[in-house]
């Protein structure tokens, strides 16, 4: 009897054993992905492709989370508070060289994984307000981006050479949904909105009030195209916003997903090839995925590309 209830106990202890195992190996991993304000495309895009890759590797659970933007993102990978985050290549350009707010302060450790879309720039403007010109910006209010996000950068770049002092003009720092509310209700005169074409804000406003959207063309994007790595020449077709018949000319930076290069290799080979093994579906989750393929990846992301992404690259060269 004695025996048999050695027997019972160790065949329990072994089940019990097997059990728990099965459950450490089946445990998902769990990470937290930045994007950056609510109603922005980098909220929209990051919170799809998290749900995507969640839904589609049972391994791997991504939540994604409302944040500053780009160089906040940075920071809070740094703070170990993110595990991914997204940003554009001028940020990650910036904080990889040591520079702007940056400076002094190199950034080496970021890594890409893949671009998701490009973001371009729109200075909306009420119809009524005068506005044709960044020089008619002074003695205006108007809202750039929340304090760490990118559009500040670029607002800053364009007043310094379209020869306008930014400090000449008042500025709130609010998100996006916010500014929409200020401006709905006359609170400020212009917005800054970078997302991609046509960017939703934008196009949302535009159904309430009437619009236009100032040009950053001809010798102003030339001398920026010059200066500064990372931004690129756009066209945003006429029609493309309600009231808006004509061209508008503006510039772009490409946005990317990108993680601390200590990040596990196999698990940044999992997520991006989940991502470009099921490139349709991925390009129907947000109108800025629809142009994303395997050819422009990497191109211009302004930081190297993480180890377990360029296996998956090279492993898919390599079957062509």
């Amino acid at each position: 009897i004695l025996m048999k209830r050695i027997t019972i106990i160790i065949i329990s202890l072994i089940i019990f054993l097997i059990c728990f195992a099965g459950i450490g190996f089946s445990q998902e991993h769990m990470y937290v992905l930045g994007t950056a304000s609510t109603g922005g495309t980098f909220n929209y895009i990051g919170s799809a492709l998290a749900n995507f890759i969640s839904e589609k590797l049972e391994d791997i659970d991504i939540r994604a989370i409302t944040t500053g933007g780009s160089n906040v993102n940075i920071r809070l990978l740094n703070e170990g508070e993110i595990d991914f985050g997204m940003a554009n290549s001028l940020s990650l350009y910036f904080a990889a060289e040591g520079k702007r707010l940056w400076e002094g302060k190199p950034q080496s450790h970021l890594r890409a994984i893949t671009r998701t879309h490009a973001a371009s720039i729109h200075y909306v403007v009420r119809k009524d307000s005068g506005i044709k010109t960044f020089e008619d910006l002074i003695g205006t209010r108007g809202n750039t981006d929340v304090v760490g996000g990118t559009p500040r950068l670029i607002h800053s770049d364009i007043c310094k050479f379209a020869g306008v002092d930014p400090n000449k003009m008042a500025q709130t720092n609010v998100g996006y949904k916010q500014a929409l509310d200020l401006f709905r209700d006359g609170h400020i005169d212009w917005f800054l909105a970078s997302g991609s074409v046509p960017e939703s804000n934008v196009t949302e406003i535009a159904y309430t009030r009437d619009i236009d959207i100032l040009d950053i063309g001809g010798e102003l994007r030339e001398n920026l195209l010059e200066a500064v790595p990372y931004y690129f020449p756009r066209t945003i077709p006429a029609g493309t916003y309600k009231g808006i018949d004509r061209p508008v000319e503006t510039i772009d930076t490409v946005a990317a997903i990108w993680c601390d290069v200590s990040m596990s290799e196999e698990i940044v080979y999992k997520i991006t090839k989940v991502i470009y093994d099921n490139i349709d579906e991925v390009r129907k989750l947000h109108v800025g995925l629809s142009d994303l393929s395997l050819e422009n990846a990497t191109g211009g992301l302004g930081i190297p590309v993480h180890p377990g992404a360029e296996k998956y690259y090279q492993e898919v060269a390599g079957k062509k």
